[in-house]
């Protein structure tokens, strides 16, 4: 009973503040109330407990618990700041039904078809929120806007039909074919990488996110790189170890190549994301490429396949969803009316709302890791597995890290 209220309830909800979504102070306060009752569902299910429905397997783990809470209070705060930042008028039943969404993907992460259809619809969702307009708006959705949306929502089909021939070919494969000649290993690993680097903007799929920050809506933000990023990130580890590793598509003989290859690619994005973030003017498209240079982090992380390395990154998602939400509420709160022209630079932001000044600064900073931040365990592990795999990668992931504090 607990599942399906889990998997429903906040979707009901949603299509409740669907009808009175012009109620905007009503429908925050019905959101937030059936987000508080989704954390104290989430309390009282057991950890590691398999229930079936229609020949689906349920159950929560700690670390999937440890995640659905953390979403589950990052939705309550990001419609708690709704309140006075400007947000689209179907913001919140949106919300609520991606949250539920993503509560039901946790969920199901022993069935990965089913894991990859409900990530597609999340999407889906995100595209909606994307291009939803305050309430009583007479403007038209911008250009920038629309093309910011379809590029989102062509990346994220394209990633959806990856990962589920990926998990195709891993189904109707045969444990004895992996080491043949005609293995499917490296185009199933290749299939993986493209989908899921898309989902996490994972250079050089990586344009997407940047576009997302600088023309979507602060909170629209959060959900999409706080959230379903995250949760992609622990449906890829899923993979690597109830997937993959039985058929020796990652971690098997022979594969250290692609692992060493992966590896290269997390350096690669990091680099990439510190230096256009040290290229921008503006504070969106900064915090959208400072996120690449994180995942590019998290990547290298997993890759190296180390138990202080994968640790390193799990922390590291964490750390990213609420971080993510000081930063995006700081921008929200930068960039309010104060009698200027809206497309007038004020150089003296920061010291008019220091508050928000404050959590931009620090919010960065915890996202770089720096002590004493909460960012900077993790980053501690990373470095770790870095040195681990060779000094050349600690040197490098240091120099990365340096520049995006330059930005």
């Amino acid at each position: 009973m607990i599942y399906l209220l889990l998997i429903f309830f906040p979707i009901a909800m949603g299509a409740s503040c669907f009808v009175l979504r012009k109620q905007t102070e009503l429908v925050i306060v019905g959101a937030v109330g059936t987000l508080l009752m989704q954390i104290a569902l989430v309390l009282r299910l057991p950890l590691d407990q398999p229930a079936r429905l229609l020949g689906l397997t349920l159950t929560l783990d700690p670390l999937g618990r440890l995640f659905l809470l953390t979403f589950l209070a990052i939705g309550v705060l990001a419609l708690l700041a709704s309140w006075s930042i400007p947000h689209g008028e179907n913001f919140v039943p949106i919300a609520l039904f991606i949250l539920g969404m993503i509560s039901s993907t946790l969920l199901l992460l022993q069935e990965p078809f089913v894991a990859s259809l409900l990530l597609i619809s999340t999407g889906l969702l995100a595209v909606l929120a994307i291009v939803d307009l305050p309430t009583g708006s007479s403007a038209l959705v911008g250009r920038a806007t629309l093309a910011t949306a379809l590029k989102y929502l062509v990346m994220m089909l394209i990633a959806g039909v990856m990962m589920y021939m990926g998990f195709v070919l891993v189904s109707i494969a045969q444990p004895a074919m992996v080491n043949t000649a005609i293995s499917p290993t490296h185009l199933v690993l290749a299939l993986i990488v493209v989908g899921f680097g898309l989902r996490l903007a994972i250079a050089p799929f990586h344009s997407w996110l940047p576009d997302l920050a600088e023309d979507a809506a602060p909170m629209v933000s959060v959900l999409v790189v706080a959230v379903i990023n995250v949760t992609c990130l622990l449906f890829l580890i899923m993979a690597f170890q109830f997937v993959f590793f039985p058929f020796e598509i990652v971690g098997g003989p022979g594969n250290e190549r692609n692992m060493w290859l992966l590896m290269v690619l997390g350096v690669a994005t990091a680099l990439l994301g510190a230096l256009l973030a040290l290229a921008q003017t503006s504070m969106r498209r900064m915090v959208g490429y400072l996120v690449v240079y994180n995942a590019g982090m998290v990547l290298f992380g997993l890759a190296t396949l180390d138990k202080v390395g994968v640790t390193g990154a799990l922390f590291e998602a964490w750390n990213q969803t609420i971080v993510v939400l000081l930063l995006f509420v700081s921008i929200g709160l930068l960039e309010r009316p104060d009698g200027r022209p809206a497309n007038v630079v004020r150089r003296d932001l920061l010291w008019r709302w220091p508050v928000a000044g404050a959590g931009l600064l620090g919010g960065g900073m915890a996202l770089l890791g720096l002590p004493p931040f909460n960012g900077f365990a993790s980053k501690l592990l990373l470095y770790e597995a870095a040195a681990r795999q060779g000094g050349i990668y600690l040197v490098l992931l240091l120099a990365y890290t340096a520049l995006a504090l330059l930005a």
